[in-house]
């Protein structure tokens, strides 16, 4: 047998061949990547792709869904969308200032009116969405207490919604508009104007109840109390769920003399729209008619949380004030009511001539704050009481004056 004996390999002294190669590779692929850096994060990285733009039908499909859920802000932002997408849809404008009404944005919902009334002059619905806009920004107005600006919005209103009967004689809608527009510019020689549009809705649409709230706010206007309720209590019929129609009843009601009845109606306000600020407000003034000043100041205080630019529930919150004897915090809210008033009138003196009384039973050295409010006071008023006060205190801080004098 024979074995065949092989020398024993001698150790290795290196790298193999192969691995050799594979460090050359890698480091000259490092110096390409250093190299071409943009270029290589390009091919590895991949383009994100842009999500597919939705259409204005889209957006407008998603606020209609918005809306019925109750989502109104949500829906106000899809209606945006959906205008930025397609600005030539009149419809979109149309629906978007009926949200933007509601959810009490009235300057915007002008700005779109504006937009859409250009956009489609030929258009009846366009007009009668500008007309309510136009109202509900007079309303905005009215409660900072700039009543010629609140009119200059009302005569807006007014001539916004002839043009959309002009176009649509039979658009009870418009003739509603066209109505309060007219009546609540305050002029009683209007009020008959008034009275034939009022007429002429609810001929065409008697279930209407924007139709029956403008007939009823003509009736209160010229004192028809009674028949003003009536025509309340049947827009109520149509939409119980409207708190402008128990609103508009509560007032009318505290017309007859029925407080009790009033405040039930304001409740009922509140049932359907639980952050209604009118309705607090009007809950805040039948309290201080019943002399329950601690209801009234916390009524007060929640319209004036929910609309602190509301003039008279901020005077009405410093009235509740100074019943009880808080000059302090009375002299806040009728400052903030006197500075949305801006100047007294016959309506407000009171307020003008609470805050004078104010400032010197807090202190007879506040004077000369109180002194030129009296005088406004006694220039926009012949109310007895008010201008007896008025001239009570300005002799008050004669008195004061003299003493300190000596």
């Amino acid at each position: 047998m024979i074995i065949e004996r092989k020398p024993p390999r001698y150790p290795r002294r290196g790298p193999s061949c192969l691995l050799v190669i594979f460090v050359i590779f890698g480091i000259a692929v490092s110096l390409y990547v250093i190299q071409n850096a943009e270029e290589v994060r390009n091919a590895i990285v991949p383009t994100p792709t842009a999500e597919p733009t939705r259409s204005a039908t889209e957006f407008a499909v998603l606020a209609e869904l918005s809306r019925d859920d109750g989502a109104n802000d949500e829906a106000i932002a899809f209606y945006d969308q959906a205008i930025q997408s397609d600005p030539s849809n009149p419809r979109f404008y149309i629906q978007l200032i009926d949200l933007l009404v509601r959810e009490n944005e009235s300057e915007r919902a002008v700005e779109r009116a504006e937009q859409a009334t250009v956009l489609d002059p030929e258009n009846a619905e366009v007009w009668t969405a500008a007309a309510a806009a136009y109202l509900a920004e007079g309303d905005r107005l009215g409660d900072r207490g700039d009543d010629n600006a609140a009119n200059l919005q009302y005569a807006n209103a007014a001539q916004a919604a002839r043009k959309a009967i002009s176009i649509d004689p039979n658009n009870a809608t418009a003739l509603a508009y066209a109505a309060g527009g007219t009546v609540l510019q305050g002029d009683p020689e209007k009020y008959e104007q008034a009275q034939l549009f009022a007429d002429d809705a609810v001929r065409i649409e008697p279930d209407n109840p924007i139709a029956r709230y403008y007939m009823a706010t003509v009736f209160t206007y010229q004192g028809l109390y009674t028949e003003a309720m009536e025509q309340y209590m049947l827009g109520l019929e149509a939409d119980p769920t409207d708190p402008d129609l128990h609103i508009g009843l509560a007032y009318n009601y505290y017309g007859t003399g029925s407080i009790s009845d009033a405040l039930l109606s304001f409740e009922d306000a509140l049932a359907v729209d639980p952050d209604n600020a009118v309705a607090f407000d009007g809950r805040a003034y039948m309290y201080l008619q019943l002399g329950d000043t601690p209801l009234a100041e916390q009524n007060a205080l929640e319209a004036t949380r929910l609309n602190p630019n509301m003039a008279r529930a901020q005077g009405r919150l410093g009235e509740a004030y100074f019943q009880q004897n808080n000059y302090n915090d009375a002299v806040e809210a009728l400052e903030a009511a006197v500075t949305l008033y801006g100047r007294a009138t016959d309506l407000n003196a009171r307020f003008f001539n609470m805050l004078a009384t104010a400032y010197i039973r807090r202190d007879l050295n506040e004077c000369p704050l109180a002194v030129p409010l009296f005088e406004q006071v006694l220039d926009a008023t012949t109310n007895e009481l008010t201008v007896a006060s008025a001239n009570e205190g300005l002799l008050e801080c004669r008195r004061a004056t003299l003493g300190s004098d000596q």
